[in-house]
């Protein structure tokens, strides 16, 4: 029975690896412009309001338990299990989204393997399932790959997304719970206008307490973490009313179902925006941060001085729509501020070796929904904001150099100042395991109670790029198409890569051809410069892009190469013709590329490079 229920689960994971997106969002039209080459109604995109583009995911799950230290060509049927998925999602645009996933293992009737012997209780087969088996719980942040690294089509069937994982684990063999880290990779196939098949794979970190392999020393939740991969399949139904039919966007609201003209405003839902591009709403912050930690089974009326540290932290991010954005953040505590009354950190017997040897950091990524905008709808004119965030992310002690899974939520609120300053306050609690707080003594001895922490944070925000959320296709289509009369970067940054490329294959051909010694004596590669053939392809590059706005920044790039090639000749590397000669090489080699470019990716041509609103993309369009 069970080799056969293996062989049906393999047969449609295989016919499940292509799976389906859920969300089709609709496209503006540009007014017939071309942007970088194409129609700007392929690249203008309209972002539904929070209440849409939700989906529904429904599932088999199979998972591959691999204790540290234990051989995984051993996991059937040592570490095998089967369960239940069942998920709720939603798409914020059409590149970024977030997913909450429930699992169930090892319990329901006919998903149970009564030789588990890697499940906790360890080494005891069957009693796992019979307790109840396990459950998780995760939080996924969705990247699709396919409009991230390509043209948004809202046609297209099949999409792949990555995810990093967070979120808690709870085995009832054994009545313990660990927190967990993951990435996956999610496979979407739409087969009608609500429906898709998916299939996913991830593989997880937890902690020894959970996959049961306690009899082995060293194993846990630190730098050689218990893991387990998961692989998925099922269906999944979109909530909204958007269809595709012939190939063709058809919206059933109030919003028009054509693109939208210039001088049409996008109807309807009040939230809806036009998303913005990929270089916009980028915006760096930095701070102070205090975080109160809390080891399990210590009396949190002492964490002052007992658990206080102070530090600093440093993010960037970007918002998506007005209600979603992601942040990377670092954050460095213990170093810098000491507390010499520390004593809930490693080494607990001489906690002042924590803040000598650098305290302890923490990176993670934050997947940000902004409640103001979500329930009020968008104001570019608010100041206050509220927002909550998921934190998914790695903390480590460099007294000790072991990394643990970090997990949290909190509060975050922004206060603007201007168009650019802002002001930020955030709370958070956060969990982690002993290794991640460094009281050996706590961890996976409880249930999902593992030692957690409040971080408290306070600071500035700066926005790099300007706000580009509007409601007015009008608005947008000008300040989209506004770098067509600018500059065009992902060309000169293409252009100048391969004319510096181009100068460094022609100098390495012709000093093993020419075969010149060079003044130092130190080896026959004189001929020519090098230096000076990648500076002046650098400096024409820059010739070429930016002359008619400001004659000075070429001369300001001529004048760099210039002072490359004196110093190579100053320093003995090269005789002065070598340098000329060089600096000729670089000046043609940007001329033969630049030239190239226009004729292969210039006006007329089938390929376009260029940004598209939302990423760079290469197009190649067939006549």
């Amino acid at each position: 029975m069970m080799s056969m229920r293996i062989k049906i689960f393999f047969v449609a994971l295989v016919a499940s690896c292509l799976c389906a997106e859920a969300q089709v969002f609709e496209t503006v039209d540009g007014e017939g412009g071309k942007v970088n080459g194409y129609n700007a109604s392929e690249n203008v995109i309209v972002a539904d309001g929070f209440w849409k583009d939700w989906f529904v995911q429904v599932g088999l799950d199979m998972t591959l338990q691999n204790p540290y230290g234990y051989d995984f060509s051993k996991v059937f049927p040592n570490g095998k299990s089967f369960g239940l998925d069942l998920a709720v999602g939603k798409w914020f645009s059409h590149q970024v989204g977030l997913r909450g996933k429930f699992n169930w293992e090892n319990k329901l009737p006919l998903l149970e393997n009564d030789h588990a012997n890697w499940l906790a209780p360890f080494y005891q087969p069957g009693v796992n399932r019979e307790k109840g088996g396990y459950i998780a719980a995760y939080a996924d942040a969705l990247f699709n790959l396919h409009n991230f690294f390509g043209t948004y089509r809202p046609e297209r069937k099949w999409n792949a997304s990555l995810y990093p994982r967070i979120g808690v684990n709870y085995n009832f063999g054994v009545s313990k719970g660990a927190l967990n880290a993951g990435l996956g990779l999610l496979n979407t196939y739409r087969i009608s206008d609500r429906w898709s098949v998916y299939g996913d794979i991830a593989y997880i970190m937890t902690g020894s307490g959970f996959v049961g392999a306690e009899k082995v020393e060293g194993t846990g939740t630190g730098s050689n973490s218990n893991g387990y991969l998961t692989i998925g399949i099922g269906a999944q139904v979109e909530l909204g009313r958007k269809k595709i039919e012939n190939g063709k966007l058809k919206i059933e609201n109030s919003r028009t179902s054509q693109a939208a003209k210039p001088s049409e405003k996008v109807k309807g839902d009040e939230h809806a925006v036009l998303t913005n591009g990929i270089w916009d709403n980028w915006f760096v912050q930095a701070g102070l941060d205090m975080s109160l930690l809390n080891p399990y089974g210590c009396n949190f009326g002492k964490v002052i001085p007992k658990g206080l540290t102070f530090g600093l932290n440093g993010a960037m991010g970007k918002w998506f729509t007005p209600e979603y954005g992601l942040k990377v953040r670092v954050q460095w505590d213990n170093g810098l501020i000491p507390n010499n009354g520390l004593e809930w950190v490693s080494p607990v017997d001489d906690p002042k070796q924590n803040y000598k040897k650098g305290g302890l950091a923490a990176v993670s990524l934050d997947a940000m929904v902004n409640l103001t905008n979500a329930f009020s709808g968008y104001d570019p004119e608010r100041k206050w904001h509220t927002s909550a965030y998921l934190r998914m992310g790695i903390i480590t002690q460099f007294v000790e150099g072991s990394g643990s899974p970090l997990g949290g939520l909190g509060l975050e609120e922004t206060y603007r100042l201007n168009d650019r300053w802002s002001l930020f306050g955030a709370l958070g609690y956060q969990v982690t395991t002993s290794e991640g707080m460094g009281v050996s003594t706590t961890g996976m001895e409880v249930a999902a109670g593992t030692n957690g922490f409040f971080d408290i944070d306070f600071g500035v925000r700066y926005d790099i790029g300007h706000n580009m959320f509007y409601r007015d296709a009008e608005e947008k289509r000008k300040a989209y198409l506004q770098p067509l009369t600018g500059h065009n970067w992902p060309r000169f940054a293409v252009n100048t890569v391969a004319s510096v490329g181009v100068a460094y294959i022609g100098k390495t051909v012709l000093k093993a051809v020419v075969n010149e010694e060079r003044p130092d004596h130190s080896d026959h590669k004189s001929f020519p410069s090098g230096h000076a053939s990648m500076a002046f392809a650098a400096a024409r590059s820059l010739d070429k892009e930016f002359r008619k706005d400001c004659i000075w920044i070429p001369i300001a790039g001529y004048a760099a190469a210039t002072a490359i090639g004196v110093e190579r000749v100053v320093n003995d590397h090269h005789h002065w013709y070598d340098v000329v000669a060089g600096a000729a090489l670089g000046f043609g080699a940007a001329e033969l590329t630049w030239w190239a470019s226009d004729k292969l990716l210039g006006k007329g041509s089938h390929v376009a490079v260029g940004t598209s609103g939302n990423t760079v993309d290469v197009v190649y369009r067939f006549p």
